[in-house]
This record gives structure tokens, C-alpha cells and sequence, in this order.
């Protein structure tokens, strides 16, 4: 699974453990929306960005789709943003417009929980 180089180290350190990807409509990537390619129980590796070696790996726990809403508003927003590697809600929606060039709380996402294989 490839991050951004800041957030591949967080991943590796245990600080990161979720992921939250834009569906997409085509079938061959990886987060069409109706198929993510991430499987519960699989081991992936992890790359700080694409086309350079793996740093480690990771072994995913959960995938779901739901939209950008649990860490915009509602209980879990705060828990959410921290599993995320986010230090608050805010920040984590700065750094999702920032990757993503929008934040639309209606968007439809994967979620992925994982944590570091070992």
C-alpha cells in the first residue's frame, strides 16, 4: 500500500492504523467501489511512495465503505483522526485536502484498519 513518506513512517511506528481512500469508478484500481482489492488477513507491503522499495509491511484487519462523516462529526471523530495518524479531526481533513484536493464529508471511501506485521 503506497503513503505518502510522512505517513509511511507513522504507519511502521504503529501510529497509523487506519487508511481512508476515495472510491473509485474504474475496476482495475484498487478502490473501485465495488471491489477493494485489500482483503482481511493479507499481509501488504508498504511503500513511502510509489515505484520505491517496501519499508515494512502490514497486515490488514478490516475494510469497509462508508463515507468521510466518522471523522468529520459524531463521537468517534477525535479516536478517528488519531488512528489515522492525525493529531485532531482538523488536521486530518486539512491533509485529506491537501492529498485529495477537496473534502466533500458525503464522499465514499474504503476504510482499512490494519497493523504492523510482525
Amino acid at each position: 500500500m503506497i503513503f505518502r513518506p510522512e505517513l509511511a513512517v507513522k504507519v511502521m511506528e504503529g501510529s497509523k492504523t487506519v487508511t481512508r481512500r476515495l472510491c473509485s469508478d474504474n475496476p482495475r484500481s484498487p478502490w473501485w467501489r465495488e471491489v477493494c482489492a485489500f482483503e482481511v488477513g493479507r499481509d501488504y507491503a508498504v511503500q513511502a511512495k510509489r515505484g520505491t522499495p517496501a519499508i515494512g509491511r502490514i497486515r490488514v484487519l478490516d475494510v469497509r465503505r462508508e463515507t468521510l462523516m466518522p471523522v468529520a462529526v459524531g463521537p468517534d471523530k477525535d479516536r478517528e483522526a488519531r488512528w489515522e495518524g492525525f493529531e485532531s479531526p482538523e488536521a486530518f481533513i486539512d491533509a485529506w485536502r491537501e492529498i485529495n484536493g477537496q473534502w466533500d464529508v458525503l464522499a465514499e471511501v474504503w476504510r482499512v484498519q490494519f497493523e504492523v506485521a510482525r
